[in-house]
């Protein structure tokens, strides 16, 4: 009897194994993204003042067409400032 004990046990025991390893599925090494590279910005605020409502969207229209020529990206108009952004060079 003392001999099947000492064969049933590790026959059982790889059976369940090889059960518990079909259930559980592939797995994997867990991977992390690559990291994001950022380049650096030069920034730019002007303030279009003491214009007319319509001078001051000639300016700006005029402005942007010749930001956008040289690279410059428009981010936003923040307390009467209209900022630029393009890559550092």
């Amino acid at each position: 009897m003392n001999a099947m004990k000492k064969l049933i046990v590790p026959t059982l025991c790889v059976l369940l194994g090889c059960a518990g390893g079909a259930a559980v599925g592939s797995v994997t090494a867990q991977t992390w993204p690559e990291p994001v590279v950022t380049h650096p910005w030069q920034q730019e605020c002007i303030t279009p003042t003491g214009m007319s409502p319509r001078s001051r969207n000639d300016f700006l229209r005029d402005e942007l067409r010749i930001r956008g020529e040289h690279g410059w990206e428009l981010v936003g108009e923040v307390l009467g400032q209209v900022c630029f952004k393009r890559p550092a060079s």
